[in-house]
């Protein structure tokens, strides 16, 4: 019985923490705030995880988890690169919007150390997938290399185009606020430009990609 609350009471705390970091960032949230938000107090709060950083690391590598494996599944499909890019896009999106935390997550360890973000990412994203012949963005960049190799059309800077196309799914989620901010977007309305955002992607990679004729 006693474990049995012990998880259910690191399991309050795992989600009050997504909520906290959620609204005020990393660098923003509080340890009272997290045990406020899981019913506790602060001193509980620490018996079960002994820093925000701590947390905040756990609560990444479970969104990660449930993240990669799904993002992976999508780009080892056997199609054309186009549509297997369009596929990536919106597995991407539809996975991010789940688990917000993880570029979050990704821009905090930036800021903090450039090569710690690559070593925890990299084999955090490692772990989730064990058994991937190699990590998505690696997936991707040998099959665009690959289509450059055969003279596709759209295809002949693959290194840029791979990191183009990121640059536009990621930079929406980590800049959020500013967009939220700028353009005076509630929620709600960031939720519907979310939605626009895949469509407009997808046809970023029909101009680069043209359909043969």
């Amino acid at each position: 019985m006693a474990n049995t609350r012990d998880a259910d009471t690191a399991r309050r705390i795992l989600e009050a923490a997504r909520k906290v970091f959620l609204e005020k960032g990393m660098a923003g949230a509080r340890m009272q705030e997290i045990a406020d938000e899981a019913g506790i107090n602060k001193a509980m709060l620490h018996y079960y995880f002994r820093s925000k950083e701590q947390l905040f690391r756990q609560v990444f590598e479970e969104a990660l988890a449930d993240m990669m494996p799904k993002v992976h599944a999508a780009v080892l499909q056997p199609m054309r690169i186009k549509d297997k890019l369009k596929t990536f896009v919106r597995v991407y999106f539809e996975q991010v919007r789940a688990h917000p935390v993880v570029p979050l997550f990704v821009l905090h360890e930036l800021h903090r150390s450039g090569a710690s973000l690559a070593e925890v990412f990299v084999e955090q994203m490692k772990q989730a997938v064990p058994r991937a012949p190699g990590l998505f963005p690696q997936i991707l960049l040998d099959e665009l290399r690959a289509a450059a190799a055969r003279g596709e059309p759209g295809a002949h800077k693959p290194d840029h185009l791979l990191v183009s196309l990121m640059a536009m799914c990621v930079f929406p989620f980590v800049a959020r606020p500013m967009i939220c901010a700028l353009m005076g977007m509630d929620e709600a309305a960031f939720e519907r430009f979310l939605d626009e955002r895949v469509s407009q992607v997808e046809l970023f990679l029909d101009s680069v990609f043209p359909e043969e004729r």
